[in-house]
């Protein structure tokens, strides 16, 4: 506990610094109408200072890429282990970073403690409801959270209760029943009714059927009277992806009329994983044109009030989750592996920056009784 707290003192230090040492410089964060976000690693996030800057600089809202996992927390035994999510929560506090919670619920990343559980479905049941009452209890200050994540199969569209059997793999639903998904969502309204609780999946701008199980999900948690608060869309897409795959999802989110947040954008630009791929400045400009056409195409179609935040899922192609967890050749982040922004950041901050003129242009044209409740 005591080496945490050094390490709290000297970070916070370290930010200090850079709050008010730096000069000004363009930010995302400055321009956008919405929190702009970014996923965030526990060592790169404490021991690498670069890193650690442009978190601060340019990021209103932080997702901790592990540490809120369960297979973070819970060991072996079925002990919590908070040391890591404390540290960054810690951390973000002070630098005024909102903490979005990434994820009470997910048939990845979990404990091998699970399976100990696996065929008492009545202790299952209570474990899964305590474990959200501990973490959301332990964590006041994070008011959004991902309640369940990528529940609905690729294949199907139905509920995931199947398939391969990897290391930190427990699918839920297998030993829950079809309705876990409801109850996930009702124990994290009672341990606290003010939170946003989001159900959060991916391929949901490429894959139709799956778009549709997850609406269709949506449908049902609403129709039981569920409290809900919105979807989030991850978008880990290609420069091969279509636009109009992504104008469709954006469109039949929004119809949902709940709130749509870009969860967690990369785009790869080796979409046929060559193992001899090395970036071009083609690729890159053809990455950056799609970052630009995602930002555009989510706020034309999904309505002010219904937008949440943008997060992107890494901050360079160095600890980007595609190279560091899939070994994979590419390059899909904002910043390249030196942190330096790419051709991306730039799109990024020019559509951000049309739609900050455009909302603000909007919220002039209101009348004064509107715009000054």
């Amino acid at each position: 506990m005591k080496e945490n707290k050094n390490i709290h003192q000297f970070i916070c230090l370290c930010m200090m610094v850079v709050v008010f040492a730096l000069p000004p410089s363009r930010t995302l964060k400055s321009l956008s109408p919405i929190p702009v976000g970014v996923a965030i690693g526990y060592a790169p996030m404490i021991f690498d200072s670069t890193y650690r800057n442009i978190v601060l600089q340019q990021f209103s809202q932080v997702t901790f890429e592990y540490a809120l996992k369960n297979g973070a927390v819970v060991q072996p035994n079925g002990r919590f282990d908070f040391h890591q999510a404390d540290s960054l929560v810690a951390i973000c506090m002070q630098a005024g970073l909102q903490i979005y919670g990434h994820t009470l619920c997910w048939y990845q990343n979990n404990s091998p403690y699970m399976h100990q559980l696996a065929h008492d479905s009545a202790a299952l049941e209570q474990f899964l409801r305590n474990y959200i009452f501990t973490v959301m209890h332990r964590y006041p200050q994070i008011k959004a959270w991902d309640v369940v994540n990528e529940a609905v199969d690729d294949s199907t569209g139905a509920l995931r209760v199947a398939g391969p059997v990897k290391l930190g793999y427990f699918y839920w639903g297998k030993y829950l029943g079809p309705h876990y998904v409801e109850r996930a969502f009702q124990y994290a309204h009672e341990a606290n009714p003010h939170a946003e609780l989001f159900y959060n999946d991916y391929d949901l701008e490429c894959n139709p059927r799956k778009l549709q199980g997850v609406l269709q999900l949506i449908r049902t948690l609403r129709a039981h009277h569920i409290p809900i608060t919105g979807i989030g869309t991850q978008m880990h897409i290609s420069i091969l992806t279509p636009d109009s795959g992504i104008d469709r999802m954006f469109q039949a989110l929004a119809a949902t009329g709940l709130q749509v947040r870009i969860s967690e954008l990369d785009i790869r630009i080796n979409p046929h994983h060559q193992p001899s791929f090395r970036p071009t400045p083609e690729l890159l400009q053809q990455q950056a044109a799609k970052a630009a056409y995602v930002i555009r195409a989510y706020f034309r179609y999904v309505p002010p009030a219904q937008r949440h935040d943008i997060t992107f899922w890494n901050v360079g192609d160095r600890d980007s989750w595609i190279v560091r967890a899939l070994h994979e050749q590419d390059a899909p982040a904002l910043y390249d592996t030196a942190y330096h922004p790419k051709p991306m950041y730039d799109s990024v901050y020019q559509a951000l920056q049309e739609a900050h003129k455009a909302s603000a242009f909007r919220y002039k044209q209101l009348p004064v009784s509107s715009a000054y409740p």
